[in-house]
């Protein structure tokens, strides 16, 4: 049987800024029906049935759902990790205090670019670069775990040096570095090439090296795979996508996915107001996408790889939105040396 470790949990789509990337289209409107306060809970008591091990909420705008502190003093108080992915903008001295209180394990920031024409550009809306470093700067200076997150695409590319430069500034513990999806708002041309996505492996390969000391720089489940010259980077870690083995995606009305970046009724597993949790993750027909998996569904560049049976075709959602295939994605350091004769 399949052991749940971690939850990406959108609490609400609800949210105050307009992103260009944004796949998730979220607005300033809530989804229709979202969870209430109680159906929350209970949620939260049947993750910690399933011994799931960390809960990461996000939005839209987590911060925007009025009981986030309960939810997150419920998913503490039951043994789990919480951590929050957030755009900055709302963070204040009160939410720092009850952030104080509940301990999280990380509150991490979008940071798309290292000033605010380019920042804001891509976020939609004036000042919030702005307030983007005041949270990074008040919630480190509160001695919370802070990071950031960077989604690149042709936009801001050029600009990592400078973001790192900021975080650095700032005492920043982490940066998340990904590669933007060309679905919900975000246009096609913006998604980078193949010699732009090796530059961004090489980047953060380099950096990681070069501040391992300073700040702790890593990719996301997108940036990979078994390169033969960049250090980490999933290079020999890499098994292949793990949603709906080992992760969860919950919609803020309560339906089940295996990744929340998984968009479409077809990756629905269910609802928790119509099914208990338990019964969707261990049902012997979900998730097949991956439970399912065997070398022979690979196809275009990953089905004749040496490295198939193990990476699975990459990370799924860049193979969903790029080729339409779970078992193909273009998005690979090793077929990239491999074609460029660099291996």
């Amino acid at each position: 049987m399949y052991k749940l470790n971690t939850v990406v949990w959108e609490i609400t789509l609800k949210c105050n800024i307009h992103c260009l990337h944004c796949g998730s289209s979220a607005d300033y409107n809530a989804r229709n029906n979202e969870l209430s306060t109680s159906e929350a809970l209970d949620l939260i008591e049947q993750l910690s049935d399933l011994g799931c091990r960390r809960v990461v909420l996000s939005g839209g705008e987590p911060f925007l759902r009025q009981d986030w502190a309960v939810l997150s003093l419920r998913i503490r108080d039951l043994g789990m990790h919480v951590s929050y992915i957030s755009n900055g903008y709302v963070i204040n001295d009160d939410i720092i205090d009850l952030l104080k209180i509940i301990q999280p394990i990380g509150i991490s920031f979008s940071l798309d670019g290292s000033n605010a024409d380019t920042h804001d550009y891509i976020r939609g809306k004036k000042g919030v670069f702005e307030r983007c470093i005041k949270a990074l700067h008040d919630t480190t200076k509160a001695g919370l775990y802070s990071s950031a997150v960077t989604s690149v695409h042709k936009k801001n590319i050029n600009e990592l040096e400078d973001i790192l430069a900021i975080l650095l500034d700032n005492g920043v513990h982490a940066w998340q570095v990904q590669t933007a999806t060309p679905q919900g708002r975000m246009p096609k041309e913006l998604a980078l090439n193949d010699e732009e996505y090796y530059r961004l492996a090489e980047f953060i390969s380099d950096k990681r090296k070069k501040y391992n000391n300073l700040i702790n720089i890593y990719e996301a489940d997108c940036v990979g795979y078994y390169s033969s010259i960049l250090d980490g980077l999933y290079c020999k870690s890499w098994v292949g996508c793990q949603a709906g083995l080992q992760v969860l995606g919950i919609e803020s009305d309560g339906a089940i996915k295996g990744c929340l970046s998984l968009h479409g009724e077809p990756f629905i597993e269910g609802n928790v107001r119509e099914k208990p949790l338990r019964e969707i993750w261990e049902s012997k027909d979900g998730f097949k996408f991956n439970r399912r998996f065997s070398p022979d569904l690979l196809q275009g560049i990953c089905k004749n790889c040496k490295w198939g049976a193990i990476c699975r075709g990459g990370c799924t959602e860049k193979a969903i939105t790029c080729t339409g295939s779970p078992y193909e994605s273009p998005y690979c350091l090793y077929n990239y040396e491999k074609t460029h004769n660099n291996s």
